[in-house]
């Protein structure tokens, strides 16, 4: 099982959940708001039980991975991104999350518009707790 946990409030991460949603014609990815009952209970039992809103964690292959290695494992399994998240993968950590601090912290002000998304009946499947 790989899913992507996100904050189910707010706008920029639903927009990324989009992003992935569209490009991941393997269905790979299922999704899990961090709000999500079923999103907590998940990210509880492999040992985050306090999950942090501003962010990302993926769990695979029963590990769970959180911020830019999150994010750039999501992208090197997605057509067109692969090669490019492999590489971002050699920067050190720290840099890496220093930028998707930068990120999370203001994404609320990055997409300020309303993404209302009604996943069809395939999509759907693909969200945990829905």
């Amino acid at each position: 099982m790989t899913v992507v946990f996100y904050d189910g409030e707010c706008r920029f991460c639903s927009a990324v959940v989009i992003f992935v949603l569209r490009r991941d014609r393997d269905a790979l990815f299922q999704f899990a708001s961090i709000q999500s009952e079923a999103g907590c209970e998940l990210l509880a039992e492999y040992g985050v039980p306090s999950p942090r809103l501003d962010t990302m964690y993926l769990l695979e292959a029963g590990q769970v991975y959180e911020r830019s290695t999150a994010a750039l494992r999501i992208a090197r399994r997605l057509r067109g991104y692969g090669v490019a998240a492999r590489i971002c993968l050699w920067i050190p950590r720290f840099l890496r999350d220093f930028c998707y601090r930068v990120i999370a912290r203001n994404r609320h002000r990055i997409l300020r518009e309303n993404h209302c998304f009604l996943p069809n009946k395939d999509e759907e499947k693909r969200f945990l707790g829905l």
